[in-house]
């Protein structure tokens, strides 16, 4: 927005007639600033008075005096009034930085977090005659939502964090198939089968547990 529409939504008198871009600059600025206001009045306050004033202590002169003080200050505190142009635009792009630079950071920070509290674990399997290997556990849902890698012939692995604390899991071989893993700890599935057990522990020992 230039100066001279700036100058003429304040109501300031200038040489020279707008540009039709102008004028269209404006008509868009001053329908932003109706609908701002119509939202702005449409908002119900409430009314403290009588609340107030059924606190207070009553008789005397003095007490008649600051009655009526209170009254004109609450009267005039909930008193709706017209939002000028420029501040309304101040309190938006206000707004718009909050959420460019601080929100972001926020979410960033929460996730980086997040991040800090889980250990990257990595998952090994050799199976030579598999064609996919998928990994579930509790930490999945016992969804096999991890596919493995086959980083050299028949070896399978795959790296992914976990929060700490004890995880069981299995392997799921060709979509169908589901093995422990033999190089961790078995422990029985409650179905008749085994899966397999993980302990992970933060660098410093701790297990969140």
């Amino acid at each position: 927005m230039n100066e001279k529409v700036h100058r003429y939504l304040d109501g300031e008198v200038q040489q020279g007639e707008p540009t039709p871009e102008e004028l269209q600059e404006i008509a868009a600025c001053e329908d932003l600033i109706r609908e701002t206001r119509e939202t702005y009045r449409s908002i119900e306050v409430p009314d403290l008075t009588a609340r107030v004033m059924a606190r207070l202590p009553a008789g005397g002169a003095n007490s008649s005096v600051l009655n009526r003080f209170i009254q004109n200050t609450l009267g005039w505190m909930w008193t709706p009034r017209p939002i000028p142009f420029r501040p309304v635009f101040g309190i938006l792009a206000l707004a718009a930085v909050y959420l460019i630079l601080v929100f972001p950071k926020s979410s960033a920070n929460r996730d980086t977090d997040r991040l800090a509290t889980k250990v990257f674990v990595q998952f090994r399997l050799d199976a030579s005659q598999a064609s996919e290997v998928r990994l579930a556990g509790s930490f999945t849902a016992w969804k096999p939502a991890y596919t493995l890698e086959q980083v050299s012939p028949g070896v399978w692995s795959i790296l992914i964090p976990l929060e700490p604390g004890v995880h069981d899991y299995a392997f799921v071989i060709d979509g169908g198939e589901w093995i422990a893993d033999p190089a961790a700890p078995a422990v029985d599935d409650g179905f008749g089968g085994v899966n397999s057990r993980l302990s992970v522990l933060l660098p410093n020992g701790d297990s969140r547990l």
